[in-house]
């Protein structure tokens, strides 16, 4: 009898320590949470830095390395601009016939495709590449950008029957990705790692991940890749208190690099929720960063993925503060029988209320911020298409004032008046000067407001009548068709006058254009969707 209480003293001394070490990981975890912001501002100095290293008079060479060197800050920081370095690294290196950036900007572009959700668009811009061409540094990237295609594909699956064979083929890409990297790295041990624990061999690729905490700091992204991974790995096991402590450390490691896309905070913030309503504050702190880091980067899957936990986690923070509003309650019940002791307690219960309407307060104050961040998204849209419509209706007008101008000057022609001749024929030149002025300042505008128009139009057409376009900010008498009806401006009649042609010259070009898409049928409807920002539903 006495060894049975000696053996639950023990049990219960070793359970309030593991307690105790969980409560430490989470309030070190806090104290980088609370420095958000300043490690997003040393991120960016650090970007700004290598933007300064930008200047007219720099080979293309050394302009394609700083392209390169900004895709890496922004890779994981902010989708958005690290496409833009990517697509100005692959224009420039197309344009210098630099074969060697050629490939590393597409292999960036389909591993950044790959992040964003595009998968199968990912795949076909890598599997265009021929990788025995490739120099072996960039032979490494290809194959650790396919194998994260296939990791991310596999995972956005998640079924029996198409993520087997992902599965296989992120195994396959990840072995040729070790084969091009250097024993005894950190890289080396982190893909060796995954390979094993997709291979099935959990315990062996733990042994890596371990070597890789050892061989790099915690502001570096391998870190976090590898306390993730171990935390994985411990969950496997049955070890949730090493799953706890190393989850807090890839989270530790988001905040530090920054990582804006990243899983840590998102899954500990569920794991928390499904532990102990207690926790369930944290919880709700935890997954309001993750939402801010999804939409700072521009991840829609992630940001649907987390709206559908946020409602769970906001339920059973909700939930706990009803249920200390009514211990609070059945309190104040009690203590009406005891009357020697009633206002001490009456003042407890009014510390309680206090920090209850705090909560309260709180959430009511983060509703606010989401619907107004809602509202915000939905109206972008309407926005920008006003703007347009109405530079299109302003220059419209003065083109119709100008041919108005010519028709006068044929009636002038016909009537005989030589005098006024001159002047007459010196207007019609400047009509046609101000129709090309309204080309020019409507291409600039659209390919502002719509940077992606072109390229994503060329995906509904066939892979042997692409339209490339004389230069970026301009577009063909097509696209600008197009473009018009991509507005809203659907009639040939009204299309015809605002570019200053015949209605048959613009049926003739849309009927060229139909005769180009990969399918005619919904080409124009498959048109009027592309480009659209994020909308209500996706909110």
């Amino acid at each position: 009898m006495k060894a049975v209480r000696i053996l639950l003293l023990l049990l219960s001394l070793v359970s309030g320590l593991s307690l105790h070490a969980a409560q430490s990981d989470l309030d070190r975890l806090d104290s980088y949470v609370a420095r958000r912001s300043e490690y997003v501002a040393r991120k960016q100095s650090s970007i700004d830095r290598i933007k300064s290293q930008l200047r007219s008079s720099m080979t293309a060479g050394e302009r394609l390395a700083v392209y390169d060197r900004l895709f890496e800050a922004y890779y994981t920081f902010r989708f958005d601009s690290a496409m833009v370095y990517v697509k100005r690294g692959l224009q420039l290196a197309e344009s210098t016939h630099n074969s060697y950036f050629q490939d590393n900007f597409r292999i960036h572009q389909g591993l950044l495709l790959a992040t964003s959700g595009y998968y199968s668009q990912g795949e076909e811009v890598l599997k265009q590449i021929r990788p025995e061409k490739l120099p072996s540094a960039l032979q490494f990237k290809y194959y650790y950008s396919l194998s994260w295609l296939y990791n991310f594909w596999s995972a956005y699956c998640n079924d029996r029957e198409f993520a087997p064979h992902f599965n296989d083929l992120r195994l396959k890409y990840l072995q040729q990705a070790i084969s091009s990297t250097p024993r005894g790295g950190a890289m080396y041990h982190y893909l060796s790692g995954e390979a094993l624990y997709y291979g099935g061999k959990n315990a062996e690729a733990m042994r890596h991940y371990h070597r890789v905490l050892q061989l790099v700091k915690v502001d570096d992204r391998l870190y976090a890749s590898s306390a993730y991974a171990l935390a994985r790995g411990y969950k496997l096991l049955g070890r949730m208190d090493l799953y706890e402590h190393y989850m807090v450390e890839a989270g530790i490691s988001d905040q530090v690099c920054p990582l804006k896309e990243n899983l840590a905070l998102q899954e500990l913030s569920l794991y928390l929720y499904e532990k102990d309503e207690s926790y369930s504050s944290r919880a709700v702190k935890y997954i309001y960063c993750s939402m801010e880091d999804a939409e700072f980067y521009n991840n829609r899957l992630r940001m649907l993925e987390i709206s559908r936990i946020l409602p769970k986690v906001v339920a059973a923070y909700q939930s706990q503060i009803n249920s200390r509003t009514t211990l609070l309650y059945w309190g104040l019940g009690g203590l009406s029988v005891l009357a020697l002791t009633l206002m001490g307690f009456i003042w407890l219960a009014y510390q309680q209320n206090k920090k209850l309407n705090l909560r309260r307060l709180q959430l009511r104050e983060q509703n606010a911020l989401l619907e107004k961040l809602n509202q915000q998204l939905s109206t972008t849209n309407q926005r920008r298409e006003t703007y347009m419509r109405l530079f299109l209706d302003l220059s419209a007008i003065y083109i119709g004032k100008l041919d108005n101008l010519r028709k006068l000057v044929l009636r002038s022609i016909k009537a005989g008046k030589t005098n006024e001749l001159q002047t007459k024929l010196n207007h019609i030149r400047m009509q046609e000067e101000e129709a090309a002025t309204f080309y020019d300042r409507f291409d600039r505008a659209f390919i502002m407001l719509y940077p992606d128009f072109v390229g994503q139009l060329n995906l509904l057409l066939r892979d042997d009548a692409q339209i490339q376009p004389e230069s970026p900010n301009s577009l063909t008498t097509g696209l600008r068709i197009y473009a018009l009806m991509r507005l809203g401006v659907t009639a040939s009649a009204e299309i015809a006058t605002l570019l200053f042609y015949s209605p048959q010259t613009i049926y003739n070009y849309k009927s060229s254009m139909k005769n180009r898409a990969k399918n005619r049928d919904t080409f124009e409807q498959d048109v009027n969707r592309l480009c659209h920002v994020i909308q209500e539903e996706d909110v």
